[in-house]
């Protein structure tokens, strides 16, 4: 790519608070890049500061590396031209935007919001896609995937820089539709800020993230402000059935269209109900029905939404439904581990709502449930005893652990998952340990549950990143 400065800087509008510039017109960039150290000759370097590191420290590093000028928030010294803007992160996802050609006005992109279910319905809306021929992406908790490749990513929605430039590609290889995780710190980050979407789906909304956000209502109106980025012809698709869909619906623009799906409100545009083991759906006076491939209801939410998005995406019904039986949960959510006769599963659960609804579900099921509970650290620490509380009143007993503890005590996690009761068996500062012991006591139990991990095959411990494969425990640990 090569780009003139000066174009690249109109689209920053009120961004820019002062420029340090001789001629703009004249300046070619042949990339960007918010980090120094991948920074090359003619490279545009945004300074961004994040929660460890802060890009206006590594300023000589970038311009020794080839940048030829810099986005900056606060005064530097530099010996290249310097343009200050009011929010850098704003200003990137602009920049990236421009910079890669406006990717996301050439396909159609679909956003999903929730506090729960962003993965599974876009893993379900992505194989639907597919089934029904339709060229596609997908960027998420698992990665970035399209035209038969998949890149990781450190967060469910990566930077703007790095959307932009897999929209860039997806476009060059005839991708149609892309799929997008939306998590309310990239909203609250500018990271999807110059994305123009054609449908954006809000799932549910419950605790978590509010070491972050700090209140549940601006947790709740941090996410509503994605509906606000629908295209002009765009739609906005809402769960009824959750409180918060009409704070979202009032954030999407006056002339988008609006779509509401339920399980419980037969005035919806798209009803779903199961039947024995059978979906049942009704949307414009039609019905139709499929064999069911989860026991999971909670499921049903994701399945109705992802239905949703691709009707709205100008598929009818009748088209869709003969390829939901054959769908599959993506990895990490509740997922079976092989090679072993009990049923033993892996789960991303993190958050109460979506812990409480797993063990429901489980001991609904099977009458002896033993759960393996954890959390994070450096994460919400309001929602760990909320977390507990759900497990202590289902019928299963639980073990107490940790994962991905980053810079905080073990013992600090564990002690604010307990909070003083002592209904647990046992709690482990080490996850294999614990993993360890959940194996032994599976002898008396029917189905057990590993919370946290999920997909995931990384701890973090400090600022190290140590392979961790959960299944791969529970296979060498379990002795039936």
């Amino acid at each position: 790519m090569l780009k003139n400065l000066q174009d690249l800087l109109t689209e920053l509008k009120q961004l820019v608070t002062w420029t340090y510039l001789d001629h703009p017109a004249e300046t070619m960039i042949e990339g960007i890049s918010i980090s120094s150290k991948e920074i090359k000759q003619n490279f545009l370097f945004v300074c961004i500061s994040g929660y460890r590191h802060d890009g206006h420290d590594y300023v000589d590093e970038a311009i020794h590396n080839g940048a030829i000028a810099i986005i900056a928030e606060r005064p530097i010294e530099a010996r290249v031209p310097v343009i200050y803007c009011k929010d850098t992160k704003l200003a990137l996802a602009e920049l990236a935007s421009a910079f890669y050609d406006y990717p996301s006005t050439q396909l159609r992109l679909h956003g999903v919001t929730g506090t729960n279910g962003k993965t599974t319905t876009t893993a379900l809306a992505h194989q639907l896609f597919d089934r029904l021929g339709r060229s596609i992406g997908l960027i998420g908790t698992l990665g970035i995937t399209y035209a038969g490749q998949t890149f990781e990513t450190p967060n469910t929605t990566p930077d703007s820089l790095t959307i932009h430039r897999h929209l860039h590609a997806m476009v060059k290889a005839g991708v149609t539709d892309c799929l997008i995780e939306v998590s309310s710190q990239a909203i609250a980050e500018g990271r999807i800020f110059s994305l123009s979407f054609d449908t954006t789906s809000f799932l549910n909304l419950s605790h978590d993230h509010l070491d972050y956000h700090g209140t549940m209502e601006t947790y709740a109106h941090t996410k509503a402000q994605l509906f606000a980025q629908l295209s002009d012809s765009g739609c906005g698709i809402f769960n009824g059935d959750d409180p918060y869909h009409a704070l979202m619906r009032s954030v999407a623009p006056p002339h988008a269209r609006r779509f509401m799906f339920s399980r419980h409100s037969s005035t919806a545009d798209l009803f779903g109900q199961t039947e024995y083991d059978r979906l049942i759906v009704r949307m414009d006076g039609e019905t139709a029905s499929s064999a069911l491939p989860f026991q999971e209801g909670y499921n049903l939410d994701n399945m109705l939404c992802a239905i949703s998005i691709i009707h709205q995406s100008g598929i009818p019904l009748q088209k869709i439904t003969p390829h939901l039986s054959n769908l599959s949960l993506p990895s990490g959510r509740l997922e079976k581990v092989t090679g072993i006769s009990t049923p033993i599963y892996i789960d991303y659960g993190h958050t109460p709502d979506a812990i409480e609804k797993v063990v429901t579900s489980l001991t609904t099921r099977h009458s002896r449930v033993l759960v393996l509970l954890s959390a994070a650290g450096e994460r919400d620490r309001m929602k760990r005893r909320m977390m507990t509380d759900v497990v202590a009143v289902s019928s299963a007993d639980f073990i107490l652990t940790v994962h991905d503890p980053r810079h905080e005590d073990p013992q600090q996690i564990l002690d604010d998952l307990a909070d003083g009761q002592s209904a647990e068996l046992a709690r482990f500062d080490e996850r294999e340990e614990a993993i360890r012991f959940f194996c032994e006591r599976m002898v008396d139990y029917d189905c057990g549950v590993l919370f946290g991990k999920g997909h995931d095959r990384v701890e973090r411990i400090q600022d190290e990143l140590v392979p961790f494969d959960e299944a791969g425990l529970v296979r060498r640990f379990f002795r039936p």
